[in-house]
């Protein structure tokens, strides 16, 4: 299980992971990356997790996955939401105007 360098979609370089998609780390330049990259590997040689090797890969790029872009959704979707709770306590305060409901 190898580590690699690849450069980010958006910005900078991640340290991946090859069997895995989410990257361990992010950095600005390739030589933060590759420096990272080899403190850990070197910190899972001594916890005996076994030989990681390092590899940059300049020929593909990590790609980002929906997961890590979560802020607009988040905020589009709890937006959303509000007005659909907004929009049910004017529906329920008309009704209960029009019915004289309580009264």
């Amino acid at each position: 299980m190898a580590l690699k360098v690849m450069r980010n979609e958006i910005d900078g370089w991640d340290v991946v992971r090859e069997d895995e998609g989410v990257a361990v780390s992010n950095h600005s330049t390739r030589e933060q990356a590759l420096a990272a990259a080899e403190i850990r590997s070197e910190e899972e040689r001594v916890g005996d997790e076994g030989d990681t090797p390092v590899e940059l890969d300049t020929k593909h790029v990590h790609e980002i996955d929906d997961a890590r872009q979560g802020v607009k959704p988040a905020f589009l979707g709890g937006g959303t939401l509000l007005i659909a709770v907004a929009l049910l306590i004017v529906v329920v305060a008309l009704i209960a105007s029009l019915t004289s409901f309580g009264s």
